[in-house]
């Protein structure tokens, strides 16, 4: 049969905008351009019907000479081939006696990745599901809606996929699935302040990790415990851990600079502005993308003020300015800008840091970030009071052979080898 309701594909590839009798594209899809968005949509509820269906039920599920028109049809519609190209091959699979599951799942993590680039959130975790119900048996899909239901704002939905994962990849001995699954499962504690828990999943991706070599998850197993240590504010933990990840990273630039970034912030919120403007300069040129470099460039003006280096605090402040043309996202503008005020705060220059402040808070409301407008907007009525301004971590000095420096001056030996593209910060 051919999916229900079963129009006939046009000419361009899609249905009909929305025929007589047919619900509208879930709210998953209207995130879509609307000349593409029921083509999506049809896709969509055909590899679902088909993987809701026991094994011995799919065959003959939909008309072959349906599904091969409709495959011709999306393969020479005028959309995004990064879209419909992976959408024909789902439907190509559909029209066959014994679609290949691997192959169906495989087209709908395509799909899914072009929806993300694109910003169609809810797009992308609906195929991502979709991956993961035609393959039911296989961890790693499993695993990526949960890490996408993590990062995009459905924590519960994230965990139940996530223990879902965990256990296929046990029944499997997929020992890097394994560990990727209980990292997630303990970045979600992490989130929601369970810190022991947190730290008792985190330690077993570690054991996964070191038992079976996997050098990376055991550096991001690392990294995360590193993370715990400084919530708890155990410092000397936090070192510890810090340096393992390093050295277990090796020459994986994306990680190394997301670690060295993690470590030099808390530096700096701890006062040690000096090593962690150290770290953030050796960081800047790892980021050619105007979004990333502002972020980093928000971090050196901050820990430049805290350590009394003008001139450094003056270069972020022109190369930020410089950027603002620049910015794709605009999505690391209004944090940066008001770290840049900050920075300015601790060099007691008040019109200049009620100025960023000011920018930072329009930055914030064009964008709804009620957090960084919040902190703008007190920090903006301090500035005109300066005995009120806000109590910024004092500056303290590194001894130059504690373990602590030893460590920065590893992380910036680092992040000076040559190495390819970082990638971004988040």
């Amino acid at each position: 049969m051919s999916p229900e309701p079963a129009p006939s594909p046009s000419e361009d590839g899609t249905a009909a905008p929305f025929p007589a009798g047919v619900a509208l594209p879930p709210a998953a899809l209207t995130e879509l351009p609307p000349d593409m968005a029921f083509a999506v949509w049809q896709v969509l509820r055909s590899v679902t019907l088909w993987a809701g269906e026991p094994e011995r039920r799919r065959a003959g599920m939909f008309d072959p000479d349906y599904m091969q028109e409709w495959e011709r049809r999306l393969l020479t519609a005028p959309f995004d081939p990064e879209a419909r190209f992976p959408l024909a091959v789902v439907v190509g699979e559909l029209a066959g006696p014994n679609p290949g599951a691997g192959r169906l799942s495989w087209a709908c993590v395509c799909v899914a990745d072009w929806a993300l680039g694109r910003g169609a959130i809810r797009a992308a975790l609906a195929f991502a599901e979709a991956a993961a119900r035609a393959t039911p048996e296989h961890p790693r899909y499993a695993w990526l809606v949960g890490r996408l239901m993590r990062r995009h704002g459905d924590p519960r939905g994230g965990e139940r996929w996530l223990k879902r994962a965990l256990k296929l990849a046990v029944a499997q001995r997929d020992w890097e699935a394994q560990a990727r699954a209980l990292t997630g499962l303990g970045n979600l504690c992490v989130e929601t302040g369970r810190y022991p828990e947190a730290r008792e999943l985190h330690t077993r991706a570690l054991r996964v990790s070191r038992r079976w070599r996997l050098r990376e998850q055991e550096g991001m197993a690392l990294h995360d415990l590193f993370i715990i240590a400084t919530e708890e504010g155990n410092r000397a933990e936090a070192e510890l851990h810090a340096r393992g990840a390093l050295d277990a990273y090796g020459q994986s630039p994306r990680r190394l600079c997301k670690l060295a970034h993690d470590v030099a912030y808390w530096w700096m919120d701890d006062g040690y502005y000096q090593r962690a403007l150290d770290v953030f300069e050796a960081l800047l040129g790892h980021f050619p993308n105007p979004d990333d470099r502002m972020q980093v460039l928000g971090n050196i003006g901050r820990a430049a003020g805290g350590c009394g280096d003008r001139a450094a605090f003056d270069a972020a402040w022109r190369a930020s300015d410089d950027l603002d043309p620049l910015l794709g996202t605009r999505e690391t503008a209004a944090t940066a800008l008001l770290e840049l005020a900050y920075g300015a705060v601790s060099l007691g220059d008040w019109s200049l840091a009620a100025g960023i402040a000011q920018r930072a808070a329009d930055a914030a409301r064009q964008r709804s970030e009620a957090t960084v407008l919040s902190r703008a907007s007190d920090l903006l009525e301090a500035v005109q009071h300066p005995s009120r301004a806000p109590g910024l971590a004092m500056a303290r000095a590194g001894s130059g052979a504690g373990s602590a420096d030893r460590l920065a001056a590893a992380l910036v030996a680092s992040l000076r080898e040559p190495a390819g593209e970082a990638g971004a910060l988040a």
